[in-house]
């Protein structure tokens, strides 16, 4: 008897490291491979790690190419999403480089790039945080601000794919210089960047001790956590520079709750999982006072739950979707 295909796999790609996992039909994960990204300049060397992480993966659940119905792609920057191409990434190399094509050729299964912040908010909603919701905002603190938007149980793209682009709400129009090259936008006020870049003036005016302690004045150094350690050592100027990022992130997540009306906003990545409910109640709290009442009102403020396999399983689910439509529904 033919054997029907009964996987799927999500593969992220991020700058410094790549996750593929193999998932059943559920979209529960059956196992996950971890590699180095390596070299991200050399885009033909990173594309042959691509290849060997996702037979390493097939490998160790013990599936055959054969079995896997789709491989979802989770990657950062610009992207056709018609045809799967990488337009640009340049913390990795690629440029005008047709992903889905090329990995379908070498691995034998149909490929879908996305987006790697709608994979993530899609795997909240497909198998996390967000599943009893139909209209959902996800954000993404973190190094950036990531963003993305889903309507009616469907990821919003926009015209050219590039909806959700949050971080990029201009907040101030003489605040600070973003790195796409505008001012005051929400990611130059709350991400972890911007943070670091206050923090290393306490440590100079000799006001954030632990930092100093930690990572002197190297914003690299600054993660998430040193930033926790700083508040737990009673680190006032630090608690206050956190806080006072948590209230922007806020008034930004009132603005997205007046144009969307979501039912809940989903809030990811580093800074959440290290500075945990009291950054989130701070958050939601602003969101409220700032938003209209009668839609702030029924609005859930929700941590996201799947850490970094939240783009693993949504761009599984978007690869098998689009499987299904171009099926006519069918598997």
């Amino acid at each position: 008897m033919e054997q029907h295909p009964s996987y799927l796999m999500g593969f992220d790609l991020g700058g410094t490291k790549m996750l593929c996992g193999v998932l059943n039909s559920s979209y529960e994960i059956v196992s996950t491979t971890k590699k180095k990204t390596g070299d991200a300049s050399r885009s033909e060397e990173t594309f042959e790690r691509i290849v060997a992480c996702v037979q390493a993966a097939l490998d160790d659940a013990g599936v055959a190419a054969s079995e896997v119905v789709a491989l979802g792609v989770a990657a950062p920057g610009p992207i056709d999403l018609r045809t799967g191409t990488l337009l640009e990434t340049p913390n990795l190399g690629f440029q005008q480089f047709p992903l889905a094509e090329r990995l379908s050729r070498e691995v034998g299964i149909d490929v879908r790039v996305e987006n790697d912040v709608n994979a993530g908010l899609y795997g909240e909603y497909v198998k996390g945080a967000a599943g009893r919701y139909r209209h959902v905002l996800g954000l993404f603190p973190g190094t950036g601000v990531g963003g993305a938007i889903v309507i009616d149980g469907k990821l919003y793209r926009g015209a050219q794919g590039g909806a959700g682009e949050i971080g990029h709400m201009i907040m101030q129009l003489d605040g600070r210089l973003c790195g796409c090259g505008q001012y005051g936008c929400l990611e130059a006020m709350v991400s972890r960047g911007a943070m670091a870049r206050e923090a290393a003036l306490l440590v100079t005016n000799g006001k954030a001790p632990t930092i100093a302690e930690k990572a002197g004045t190297d914003v690299s150094k600054m993660r998430a956590g040193v930033f926790k350690k700083a508040i737990d050592a009673g680190d006032t100027e630090v608690a206050r520079l956190v806080d006072r990022a948590a209230d922007i992130l806020g008034i930004g997540m009132a603005n997205c709750v007046n144009i969307f009306n979501p039912e809940a906003i989903v809030v990811g990545g580093g800074l959440v999982e290290k500075l945990g409910s009291s950054y989130l109640d701070r958050a939601a709290a602003s969101m409220r006072s700032h938003a209209m009442s009668h839609l702030a009102a029924g609005v859930e403020i929700i941590a996201a739950t799947l850490g970094d396999d939240a783009a693993v399983v949504g761009a599984a689910a978007v690869a098998h979707e689009h499987v299904r439509e171009s099926r006519g529904g069918g598997r």
